[in-house]
């Protein structure tokens, strides 16, 4: 495991004017597209995507849940199943406690900006960068010959009145786990990785829960009232980039229709457990 250090001076100011949530996905469609009307007329598209994390024996499937808004969900809800799809926009992870049980609930979605259909892609994608702000101090834990960080790092979603906080889990392993236990709270950081959600049932009321985390793979702490910004690249990137052949023409759009964030993006179609 490889760890690189080079160290820039940058304003800290200029990095925590702006946090980054940024998700790329290419993968196939895992069933047709579920297209519908909002009660305020809004169009929403909902995509399930697959991608592989892992190599060998201990490869599994991820699937990615990817949102369509306007005239983009008018496209996305003419793709099918199996069609290869680049996806790239922001992570929400919508929590709710259920109706029935009263149990929390939580469901990560992609909220889609730009997207291509892809021919032959000779990989699959799942990388997320997030910058932002630590809301705890590190959780440090040793498991015999390894160890493991856990950290939660806030970016922010929307604007105005609309912000809100999303908090991502970060996990770090071996020798980045031991670099990062050191951080604390109000410490900026940069995380480049792949998600990874987990999936069990709860054996008190069980219920299926879900978690999704952020398992980095390269990292930059923002440290110092001059910020000092230490690069840490962890190890080989897992996702290696093969788009294959991009279709541009008109599936690739920049930014929504409509900010869906001017609207009730809750009272939409029941989530696809």
């Amino acid at each position: 495991m490889n760890l690189l250090y080079t160290t820039w001076a940058l304003q800290i100011e200029e990095i925590a004017m702006q946090t980054i949530n940024i998700s790329n996905v290419l993968g196939h469609i895992g069933s047709d597209p579920q297209h519908t009307q909002l009660p305020n007329g809004t169009l929403k598209t909902v995509v399930s995507i697959a991608t592989n994390i892992g190599t060998g024996d201990r490869q599994k499937v991820q699937w990615h849940t990817a949102l369509f808004w306007g005239k983009t969900a008018e496209v996305a809800a003419k793709l099918k199943k199996g069609d290869a799809l680049f996806v790239s926009g922001y992570v929400d992870y919508r929590k709710w406690n259920d109706k029935e049980t009263g149990q929390p609930r939580e469901k990560t979605e992609i909220h889609v900006q730009h997207f291509s259909k892809v021919e032959n892609p000779m990989q699959t994608i799942n990388q997320i960068n997030i910058l932002g702000n630590i809301g705890a101090d590190a959780l440090f834990k040793q498991f015999g010959d390894n160890a493991k960080t856990t950290i939660s790092v806030a970016t922010n979603i929307g604007s105005g009145d609309r912000q809100k906080a999303q908090w991502h889990t970060v996990i770090f392993w071996g020798k980045a786990a031991e670099v990062t236990a050191k951080l604390k709270k109000g410490d900026a950081l940069f995380v480049n990785g792949y998600i990874e959600t987990r999936k069990w049932t709860d054996a008190n009321s069980g219920q299926n829960r879900e978690k999704t985390e952020i398992h980095a793979q390269q990292f930059s702490i923002i440290s110092g009232q001059v910020g000092q910004i230490s690069n840490h690249n962890i190890e080989p990137s897992q996702q290696q980039v093969g788009y294959g052949n991009i279709q541009e023409n008109n599936y690739s759009h920049n930014g929504y229709d409509k900010n869906p964030n001017d609207f009730d993006q809750d009272s939409s179609m029941p989530l696809p457990y």
